[in-house]
């Protein structure tokens, strides 16, 4: 299992790996960042199944030093960035419910 930990400046960065149940695919390993800072934490723990694409966006948010509340801005912004058509919605089991 991936957890790789990483502290620069205030915040602490963590590059995630978590199993979901995909009813498309099954089990799918899949791969998530936080932040940590002084007062704030944010986290998107199933951002792809690809691990290198994480990869570099984790070590972007790093390298830039991210603030947690700008963590779910960019992380829509890449995504966007290297999928311009909208992604299919895998629902799982972990997944918030949508109101």
């Amino acid at each position: 299992m991936i957890n790789t930990v990483l502290k620069k400046g205030e915040h602490i960065y963590q590059l995630s790996e978590s199993v979901v149940n995909s009813e498309d695919s099954g089990m799918l390993k899949v791969y998530g960042i936080s932040i940590i800072g002084k007062d704030q934490k944010a986290e998107i723990t199933d951002i792809s199944d690809n691990f290198h694409f994480v990869s570099s966006l984790f070590e972007l948010i790093a390298d830039e030093e991210l603030y947690p509340e700008h963590l779910y801005d960019v992380v829509e912004d890449f995504l966007s960035d290297h999928w311009p058509e909208p992604l299919p919605l895998i629902i799982t089991s972990d997944s918030p419910s949508i109101a």
